[in-house]
């Protein structure tokens, strides 16, 4: 389970960032990709184990999940991928310029003031 190394370094990066320094941290917002194998549930739950006897213990972890968005190279249709098959619904081209769904990104920190 990756997802527990990410809480891991998620917790890391809040407990050593200066301007957190000392103080409780109460809500964390991420973005997750569809695409980024991250299963939010798991996050979740590895997070609040990870986060007990520190600062971050209780934070609330909220998720916010990015739909996978691509290009077509060959016909320039957008679109939202739905499935593992990355086609094309308009042309059927299998060349594609992913635009979005990969994203692990921390997005914001609330701290108690």
């Amino acid at each position: 389970m990756h997802e527990a190394s990410i809480a891991a370094g998620i917790i890391d990066r809040l407990l050593e960032h200066p301007q957190l320094a000392g103080r409780r941290i109460r809500v964390v917002r991420l973005k997750v990709g569809r695409l980024s194998t991250v299963v939010p549930e798991n996050l979740e739950f590895v997070f609040g184990a990870i986060a007990a006897g520190t600062r971050v213990e209780g934070a609330r972890l909220e998720i916010e999940v990015v739909p996978a968005r691509a290009v077509c190279l060959a016909c320039g249709h957008a679109f939202e991928i739905e499935d593992p098959i990355f086609l094309c619904p308009a042309c059927a081209a299998g060349r594609l310029r992913l635009e979005s769904g990969r994203e692990l990104s921390l997005e914001s920190v609330e701290t108690e003031d």
